[in-house]
């Protein structure tokens, strides 16, 4: 069943789409590094600048079909988490196999674009919803100047670096401060970001000295986790209570076998210490038995009676 209650989500195995944005050399790569068995996809070559002991699993591409190739084997079906650096140079990958898609798109940069963004909602999609991993994706930053202020965007052909940010759980801009490193979950005039789960403001990066143990992302992701297992918990009681009423809601229902049967039915029920759904639910179920016992309710003498034989449903 698709539609599900409040009580009945899980998120157990929650995956995780995080934008990590920020200028170069702030150590974005070996920040995503940090997320669960990742494997990592170098379309900037840059897996050379990381720290050789936080290195993982590198695909390195010179097409978008070697890419999709990739995601066929078992390496990348044992990972974790997948990491696109950059998603600038995975839209630049992607435009030659666009315009082999469509005629059109070899002729027209917007119709081009147009293939370039359904194909990254749909690569995104696949990494979390059917491949069931985290995705990081990782964008340079230029400066543009608005007004008085000098904002930071996405460095990125095309509608893709707005697209992106819709279907982000999660999205931080790296930046030095000082000495410290910072990811920003608080979006600002300055720059673009997403908080959600519990994960907001500026959170820093710590020092990797050699030997130590890059998880930064894993924690995170942990954190986001338990805080929606929190959240969860609220609906604990709530969902006991919930099905004792529904048990004895319906077990009223059923007994009722005629308009004053339905009558004391409605009127227990009425009473019950309601949770979650139950009274909503309950009363659906009130209003069916109704029709299939042809009564109605009588609102000035607030009671079901039986509806003539000759008469026609109120």
């Amino acid at each position: 069943m698709a539609i599900q209650k409040p009580e009945q989500l899980d998120f157990t195995g929650k995956r995780f789409n995080l934008i990590l944005a920020g200028p170069p050399g702030v150590g974005k790569t070996t920040v995503a590094l940090s997320a669960p068995n990742p494997i990592l996809f170098d379309l900037d070559r840059g897996i050379s600048r990381v720290r050789a002991e936080h290195r993982g699993l590198t695909a390195s591409n010179d097409s978008y079909e070697g890419l999709l190739q990739d995601m066929e084997t078992e390496e990348y079906r044992q990972a974790e988490t997948v990491i696109i650096d950059t998603g600038g140079s995975l839209v630049q990958m992607m435009q030659p196999w666009a315009q082999k898609q469509d005629p059109k798109a070899a002729r027209d940069g917007r119709a081009m674009f147009g293939v370039i963004k359904r194909e990254f909602d749909r690569l995104t999609h696949q990494i979390r919803a059917i491949d069931k991993k985290h995705c990081i994706i990782i964008f340079h930053t230029t400066e543009v100047q608005k007004g008085d202020v000098v904002a930071t965007r996405l460095s990125c052909e095309g509608s893709a670096k707005d697209i992106v940010w819709t279907p982000a759980d999660l999205g931080c801009y790296m930046h030095i401060v000082g000495s410290k490193r910072y990811l920003s979950f608080t979006p600002c005039e300055e720059y673009f970001a997403k908080s959600c789960y519990g994960i907001r403001g500026d959170r820093i990066v710590p020092e990797l000295p050699a030997g130590a143990k890059n998880d930064f992302l894993t924690r995170l992701f942990d954190e986001a986790k338990a805080n929606l297992v929190a959240e969860m918990q609220v609906f604990g009681p709530q969902k006991k209570q919930y099905e004792d009423v529904m048990a004895g809601g319906r077990k009223l229902i059923e007994e009722a076998k005629d308009a004053d049967g339905l009558t004391v039915a409605a009127a227990s029920i009425g009473e019950m210490p309601h949770a979650l759904t139950s009274k909503a639910e309950l009363g659906s179920m009130i209003k069916e038995k109704a029709k299939a016992l042809n009564v109605k309710w009588v609102k000035e003498e607030k009671k079901y009676v039986a509806i003539p034989t000759d008469s026609q449903p109120a």
